[in-house]
């Protein structure tokens, strides 16, 4: 019987170890570009076009803050403002305070609630850092870009209750836009849109009113 080659052995244990570390390096990195951005931890996808009502019980319910106004005690409510001469009373809803944000995401400063009419017509919700927008939209199960890029079929993805997204971007130095800034000072704005803003601007008000 011939005795193996101690040099042999060498190469060989060298070898083994080698990939054996590329094997655990290329492990830890496919882990880091599985987690990638967090997801919300609730469901915001759920939110646009709610009732102001609704809403208001939903968030006491689910994230211990009661509105002083909207709450689970209101009954009966019907918006009675329009926006030309009730411009008040047509967007009014109960906020989200900033204290809150980070239990809808990790990342989130703020998240605005646009009104009008009794019903949620816009959640915009910012974070923190100018982050990749596919990674964005991925984590937040959104299609691959707005509405008016996207196919029929893409458009089908959609939840009944969203008629558009948007991610954007914005920092000290910049307006916002659609292209990312400095990623150390920027913010990046996820919009999920219910249905069209209707403004005075947007329908004939009489003189009159």
């Amino acid at each position: 019987m011939i005795d193996p080659d101690p040099l042999a052995q060498k190469k060989m244990l060298k070898i083994n170890t080698e990939m054996a570390m590329l094997i655990a390096m290329l492990a830890c990195a496919g882990q880091a570009l599985g987690a990638g951005l967090p997801s919300p931890t609730v469901d915001v996808l759920a939110w646009p076009r709610m009732s102001s009502s609704e809403f208001g019980c939903y968030m006491e319910q689910s994230l211990g803050h009661r509105d002083k106004r909207f709450n689970c005690s209101l009954m009966g409510y019907e918006n009675q403002g329009d926006p030309c001469s009730n411009v008040d009373t047509y967007t009014e809803g109960p906020e989200l305070p900033a204290s809150l944000a980070a239990r809808i995401h990790p990342l989130a400063t703020q998240v605005q609630l646009s009104w009008e009419h009794g019903e949620l017509q816009q959640v915009t919700l910012l974070l923190k850092g100018t982050l990749n927008e596919a990674e964005v939209r991925n984590a937040f199960k959104l299609p691959r870009a707005e509405a008016y890029l996207l196919s029929e079929t893409e458009l089908g993805t959609l939840p009944e209750n969203i008629m558009d997204t948007s991610v954007q971007y914005e920092s000290t130095q910049d307006s916002p836009g659609t292209g990312p800034s400095d990623s150390s000072s920027g913010v990046t704005s996820v919009m999920l849109t219910g249905f069209d803003h209707m403004g005075a601007g947007d329908v004939e008000c009489r003189a009159e009113e």
